[in-house]
């Protein structure tokens, strides 16, 4: 067996085989007192790509992380997604793209000034907002240095087993410059026509303890965007969540923001 096919074996069953624990126990409300969850953090040594196959094909993983910054409603996070063509040893299995992701934002929770505002009933006591600006990028030198900053406001719906969040952006200028000698600049000055300014997911939980997660985006006036379906279960009493997922679109990763992929997967979450 090959080292590298080896390695990821091993990670997987420790993956697999790790302590159980409630699955979904949380909603996007939860104030984190450490360090906590923040997006899904999950691993998939098994995806196919139109543009990313045979032995360039991928193993695509996330982590993210937020933290709460004293007693109060602001947070901290970082979000990383990596693509590794972990298969690919005629070029040593580089690592093709990873994309950085920190924030800072203010959550409103019911029971805050805003919610006071708008009142008290049975619907508002459910929602609640984030206010927010973050930076992602992918660390590389011109001319394929991708990044963009945002300002954003995430109003947000948490009832049960169902969680619904439409989340706004506007992009600063700075995001569109591109240096006239290659030295440095984001690269990506229509990064809006391919991204857009809104993003739309909603998760919802059903028998057994799975879950779904759809999340749909793009630019109706240029009609292009992205959408993607995640189906996860608990195995091992929820320990870990076996998941599948699709993905169709602009913007994989940020140096694919302007081409159109599809990419399918099956791997492990951490936590969703």
């Amino acid at each position: 067996m090959r080292p590298r096919a080896f390695s990821l074996l091993l990670l997987l069953a420790g993956l697999v085989f790790s302590t159980p624990a409630r699955a979904f126990d949380y909603t996007i409300t939860d104030m984190a007192q450490g360090i906590s969850r923040h997006k899904a953090t999950w691993i998939m040594p098994f995806t196919w790509s139109d543009a990313y196959h045979s032995e360039h094909s991928e193993v695509v993983f996330q982590f993210s992380l937020k933290k709460q910054i004293m007693n109060t409603g602001f947070h901290v996070a970082y979000t990383q997604k990596s693509f590794w063509q972990a298969y690919n040893e005629h070029e040593s299995s580089p690592f093709r793209e990873t994309n950085y992701n920190p924030e800072i934002f203010y959550r409103f929770l019911p029971g805050s000034p805003l919610h006071r505002m708008l009142g008290n009933g049975s619907l508002v006591n459910k929602m609640g907002a984030d206010l927010g600006f973050e930076h992602e990028s992918n660390g590389q030198d011109m001319p394929d240095s991708r990044s963009w900053n945002r300002f954003y406001v995430t109003p947000f719906y948490a009832d049960g087993n169902l969680l619904a969040w439409l989340k706004l952006w506007y992009i600063t200028e700075d995001s569109k410059d591109v240096s006239t000698n290659d030295s440095k600049g984001s690269n990506n000055p229509d990064i809006a026509d391919f991204m857009g300014y809104s993003e739309f997911n909603i998760k919802y939980q059903f028998i057994g303890e799975q879950l779904i997660h759809l999340m749909a985006r793009g630019n109706l006036r240029e009609g292009k965007g992205a959408a993607s379906l995640t189906w996860s279960i608990p195995v091992t009493e929820g320990g870990v969540f076996f998941m599948v997922q699709g993905f169709h679109g602009y913007g994989d990763s940020l140096i694919d923001y302007n081409r159109e992929i599809t990419r399918v997967g099956a791997g492990f979450m951490l936590c969703r």
